[in-house]
């Protein structure tokens, strides 16, 4: 049962929300979830005061958590996955990596764990100076990215376009280094190939 408290903050940010002041009803359920991190209405509306929809799905993702058989929150999980399909596909040129219709919340959870691993492989591969760890330290992000892709193509597309861009054009450059100075009989030329094309389809 929501305490007065609770109710108070409540009305004040649906209050805020309704007078299209996303700023102060963010800043009123932000300090509620932190107090009363299992309110999963308070996170719902959370999630309205976000125009980024990622974080908007985390928000929803964490009611969720909390309430799995809500059919309220169920519905909101569904509308914010058609906006972000409706997002994809509205762009001038469409995400290599666009999101599909069977994307679902869980997926897209497992999506974002997988990304966050990747910043911390991306982050090794361009800091690394010598070329084999290079690639080796590419060729496990372009394995994690593609695992991501699978749950939730269109996140994992934002973020090859955003935070992976340097770390996998570095990988990209260590592998034609090491194509072009192989004979054209070396056993290993093949395998070097379809890494650098599997790094390059990721910007597709």
């Amino acid at each position: 049962m929501k305490t007065r408290i609770e109710r108070d903050l409540l009305a004040q940010a649906r209050a805020a929300l309704e007078q299209n002041q996303p700023d102060t009803a963010q800043g009123l359920l932000v300090n509620l979830v932190v107090e009363q991190p299992r309110n999963e209405e308070a996170w719902v509306l959370l999630a309205q005061t976000f125009a980024d929809l990622e974080r908007r799905m985390e928000c929803i993702q964490r009611a969720r958590e909390f309430n799995p058989y809500s059919a309220i929150i169920a519905e909101a999980i569904q509308n914010l996955k058609a906006e972000i399909l409706q997002t994809a596909f509205s762009e001038t040129k469409p995400p290599p990596l666009a999101a599909n219709s069977k994307t679902n919340p869980l997926d897209a959870e497992l999506a974002r764990a997988m990304l966050d691993a990747a910043d911390v492989l991306a982050q090794a591969t361009v800091q690394t100076t010598e070329p084999k760890a290079t690639c080796e330290y590419g060729l496990e992000l372009v394995q994690l990215l593609e695992r991501a892709a699978a749950r939730d193509a269109f996140t994992t597309h934002r973020w090859v376009a955003a935070s992976g861009r340097a770390a996998l054009v570095k990988y990209e450059r260590a592998l034609t280094v090491f194509i072009v100075n192989l004979a054209q009989d070396d056993a290993q030329l093949a395998p070097l190939r379809a890494q650098r094309q599997r790094a390059l389809d990721l910007f597709k």
